[in-house]
């Protein structure tokens, strides 16, 4: 199972957007069966997956409460381990506790059915809970706006991610950073930053970008991925251009 955790220091960069239209992207293709975990206790991808999230079966705070968890079915490739607000007790804890998590996902793969894919939506601070997702990842996959606040919340959250490698999970790596939510209203603005972001990162950054749109902002009130809520729109084809460069680095990464 290769695991990617949905990140960054400052909210509202749309990283459960992302999170959520990943991984129903992920599960419409073949053979590829998929878990999207709600690490953050706002509980949104949970409520984006699930039209009633009160019948959820499968609470995140199980895993840091040591328990075994049965995920909850969505789809015959989509499960979820969701969220509520319960995961806001989780403040910190021992270093055993750090590690719940990845021995959640581990002891998960032991059993069938397998996954390949999972999807782990992480709140956005830098919080103990957070530091438990990127423990549990193989990659993360960074969303920042171009705002000259959300870049430096990103820098800091890069150092942060260098940390987590070098104390906590070396098999971390940085997958990438997609920009997300440009909104075109100050376009020499946006470019100029978007030019600074690609000099300084290069080839971290995904060729695709997510624009804002109001298709994208919706179509999670009706749980449905963009791809489904509005077929043949520029907002699909940026998800499914973004869903393929991922897929591709991943490769890539596994090649290399």
């Amino acid at each position: 199972m290769i695991t990617i955790a949905v990140a960054n220091l400052k909210g509202g960069v749309g990283k459960t957007t992302i999170s959520f239209n990943l991984a129903l992207e992920l599960a419409k293709k073949r053979n590829i069966r998929v878990l999207a975990v709600d690490n953050d206790s706002q509980a949104h991808l949970t409520g984006a997956i699930l039209k009633d999230p009160s019948g959820l079966t499968a609470n995140i705070i199980e895993a840091y409460q040591g328990k075994e968890i049965k995920p909850h079915v969505v789809t015959p490739s989509l499960s979820l381990i969701g969220s509520d607000d319960k995961l806001s007790q989780i403040t910190d804890g021992d270093i055993d506790t750090l590690f719940l998590l990845t021995e959640s996902l581990q002891t998960l793969q032991n059993k069938n059915p397998k996954y390949d894919y999972a999807i782990i939506d992480c709140l956005p601070s830098s919080s103990f809970i957070q530091m438990a997702g990127l423990a549990a990842a193989d990659y993360v996959l960074i969303p920042v706006k171009s705002s000259s606040f959300d870049l430096k919340a990103m820098v800091g959250f890069i150092k942060n991610v260098e940390k987590i490698k070098n104390r906590l999970n070396p098999a971390l790596k940085i997958l990438g950073i997609v920009i997300n939510q440009s909104d075109g209203r100050k376009p020499v603005y946006e470019r100029d930053l978007e030019d600074a972001l690609r000099q300084t990162y290069g080839d971290l950054i995904f060729k695709t970008k997510i624009n804002k749109r109001v298709d994208i902002a919706t179509s999670p009130a009706f749980n449905k991925s963009i791809t489904e809520y509005a077929r043949g729109s520029l907002s699909a084809a940026e998800f499914k251009s973004f869903t393929c460069e991922v897929l591709k680095r991943i490769k890539e990464g596994q090649n290399g």
